[in-house]
This record gives C-alpha cells, structure tokens and sequence, in this order.
C-alpha cells in the first residue's frame, strides 16, 4: 500500500482519503487550502500530517491526490514539479472530470506516473462516508503503461473502472453534468410545483415516478419519455402555461424550455402538424 499526499482538503479531497485510508493506504500529508479545512480532513483521518504549503504534503508522498478545482489544476501540478516535490518514483492522480492528462505533462516530464479518474458520483457538503464510491462507476485515462496500477486503485475504493479516451473526457463530463445537475433542477422545479398545488409530501409522488423514469429511459432511451408533449396534447400543455403563468410565471419559462428539449427528442414520431402546433405554443412571446 502507497504513501499518499492529499493536495486540496475540499469535500473530494476530504472523501478521498477517508476512503484511501479505509482501503489500507497510509494517508500522510494533506496540503493547501485553508486551515480549517485541514483540520476537519486531519480531525477525520488519524495520522495526517497538516501542511500549509502543498510541496511540502507532496514531498511526503508516493501517490499524490490532485483534489483541486478544474481550473487549477496544470498551475498546482507546474508548481509542485517546480518545487521538486513532484516526480520520479511518485504517482500523481487527479479527479477532475472535465480534464485528461494534458494538466499532468509536466509531472509526467518529471518521471512521475500519472492518471486522470473521476468517479460517476455526486458529492455533497459534508459527505465523509466512503462507502458513497463503493460500486460507482470511474472513469480511468491514462497511458497503457499506467492503467493498470490506476485501475487497482479504483479496486481498492470499490468502484468500476471504465476506460474513457483522452480526446473524450470534455464530453464524458458533460453528459454526467447533465445527468446529475440538470436532472437535480428539473425535479426541484416539480417539488415546487407540487407544493403548489398543495401536495404536502412532494416526495412521495415524485420519488417512485423519478425511479422508474430514469430507469425507463437508462433502459430504453427517448422512446421511454411520456406525457403530453409525447402524445401531442396541445391543449394540456397550454393548460399547463396558461396557469403557470397567471401563479407561478417565474416556472414557466423552464417548463418551455423542458417541454422543447422533450419535443426534440421525440419529434421525428409525431404528426407533422402537431409537432408543429406544439413548436409554435412553445415560442410564443411571453
């Protein structure tokens, strides 16, 4: 089992090496960040030596987790190669979605080994359970010669390694946005609307019916989508923007615009009238 350094003590950073350290990895160093943040990682997992400067935590490691926002990454990793804290003999591993290893050409420069993995999993404020990684999904990048210790530690937190190529990590996070985010909004807006109409559970209505949605179309693509876009019922759905925006008008434009991506994806089954009639209630002026 390795040495790890945590460079980035954020809720990923903090998860991490709980789950590291669960897996049987000595966690020995955690850097950047603020101090407080340290200190709640280093209050969570014994042993942890709190390192302001984030050279100083990389030095100390054979595998360093890079758990620092997107835009910061390639600057953290010239900085600790800079710093030579990074490079020969160590791993560096970063967990930001959107990035492929182009933010670790400089560590690889230097002779360390390296990754990019990124879990298929929400993260909440707070969360310090590792077994939230266990049975998810990872994406893995990285050369052939470094997929397999990338993969073992994947195993080792319990998760599912999937291959994503370098070329393809841009759009492999967007479709995971979209997913988890876009889907959070959208059930957000019908627990609103259920409370409006005075449904005091929200919750009991709307989670058996998300379940089976999303599992529907995970199954069986667009052609799973129901509801009145789908069958065509314009009158419904001009019910429904007629009320929302005499009760709730700050709803409707979101509901416009989740009925047009709805209509997008079935539209080559409709009636070509309708599909038009439901186009043009959907642009009208607001």
């Amino acid at each position: 089992m390795s040495r790890v350094a945590v460079i980035g003590p954020g809720r990923a950073g903090t998860l991490l090496a709980s789950a590291f350290a669960r897996a049987g990895h000595r966690v020995v160093a955690v850097g950047g960040g603020s101090q407080a943040s340290r200190a709640r990682l280093c209050e969570q997992v014994a042993g942890v030596r709190n390192e302001a400067r984030p050279a100083d935590a990389a030095r100390r490691g054979e595998l360093v987790l890079l758990c620092v926002p997107d835009d910061a990454l390639e600057d953290v990793v010239t900085h600790l190669v800079l710093e030579e804290a990074l490079g020969e003999g160590q791993r560096a591993v970063h967990f930001a979605g959107s990035q492929g290893l182009a933010p670790l050409r400089r560590a690889r420069l230097a002779g360390a080994r390296v990754a990019a993995l990124h879990p298929a999993m929400t993260i909440p404020a707070g969360a310090h359970d590792p077994e939230v990684l266990v049975g998810a999904a990872w994406a893995l990048t990285a050369a052939p010669d470094d997929v397999g210790w990338a993969r073992q530690l994947i195993g080792d937190l319990g998760g599912d390694a999937h291959e994503v190529p370098d070329s393809a990590r841009t759009l492999y996070h967007a479709g995971l946005v979209v997913g988890a985010n876009a889907v959070g909004a959208v059930v957000s807006i019908a627990r609103r609307l259920l409370l409006a109409a005075r449904v005091d559970a929200p919750e009991a209505f709307l989670g058996p019916l998300v379940e089976a949605s999303v599992a529907n179309v995970l199954r069986d693509g667009a052609k799973a989508l129901t509801g009145p876009v789908v069958r065509g019922d314009a009158g419904t759905v001009k019910a429904h923007l007629d009320e929302l925006s005499r009760d709730l008008p700050e709803l409707a434009d979101p509901y416009r615009a989740l009925a047009v991506i709805v209509l997008s994806q079935i539209r080559a089954g409709l009636d070509p009238g309708v599909a038009d009639e439901l186009t043009a209630l959907l642009e009208e002026e607001r």
